[in-house]
């Protein structure tokens, strides 16, 4: 059991509000894309989805030392071994979070929302080093590092002025889709549910910020279906008539 949230919020409210991660685990390179939801606007360059989602906040979950930088910045102390195990029970390849990390890192990123007073504009990551603290390594007889992990500045403004979200990232990663995570992640950012719940269809169209197609809508209620069980795991259950509620 990985006992999270030592130093830092899992996410915030904004990355999901404003569909800052593309509702796919297979997202598509993006080149100042602009996206419009009702509680903001973003745009993205570079390649953002689900599972840069997944790690991030795996990141930020199993943290265990924090330290502010003079300019501004937040150095995390993390154990890679947790993180991979938050993010997969099949352990995720160190090749695989590489290049999550190297897409984390060159992504620029512009919000702008109804709850800031001002734009964010910035990155995500800003590197992540080997520590000098090192940790048994039980696979290996030997030691490994943990990883000193410093955060864009576009990400601690978001930590610092958007509403904290608190929660366990496992589960979410163990989703078989994208748009399953992208509207788990849009769900979680409420506390409570409307009256009768929202519209599945009404979900979609903010997840993909961008009004979506007949097609996309039919491919990913499709998808979504194969993940009702898992989400319902979550805490949200798709009734019947496509309805979406907390639980």
């Amino acid at each position: 059991m990985i006992n999270g949230n030592k130093v830092a919020a899992t996410s915030t409210a904004l990355q999901a509000r404003v569909a800052l991660f593309q509702p796919s685990q297979r997202p598509t390179l993006q080149k100042n894309k602009h996206f419009i939801t009702s509680y903001g606007e973003c745009s993205v360059t570079g390649r953002l989805g689900q599972r840069h989602a997944d790690l991030l906040e795996a990141l930020l979950f199993c943290a265990e030392k924090k330290r502010e930088i003079s300019d501004g910045g937040i150095e995390l102390l993390v154990d890679p071994a947790n993180v991979r195990k938050t993010l997969s029970d099949s352990r995720y390849s160190y090749e695989q979070i590489e290049k999550l990390l190297v897409e984390l890192r060159t992504a620029t990123i512009t919000i702008r929302a109804k709850n800031l007073d001002f734009p964010i504009i910035g990155g995500l990551l800003d590197h992540v080093i080997p520590s000098p603290m090192t940790r048994h390594d039980p696979l290996t007889g030997g030691e490994r590092s943990l990883w000193r992990v410093r955060l864009g500045i576009a990400l601690v403004m978001l930590l610092e002025n958007d509403l904290a979200l608190y929660y366990q990232p496992a589960p979410l990663a163990r989703l078989r889709h994208g748009v399953s995570q992208a509207v788990a992640r849009h769900v979680l950012t409420h506390k409570n549910t409307p009256v009768g719940g929202w519209h599945l269809n009404t979900l979609l169209k903010a997840v993909y910020g961008n009004q979506p197609t007949s097609k996309q809508l039919s491919n990913a209620r499709t998808r979504i279906k194969d993940d009702y069980k898992r989400m319902e795991e979550l805490g949200i259950l798709i009734d019947k008539e496509s309805r979406v509620k907390r639980i």
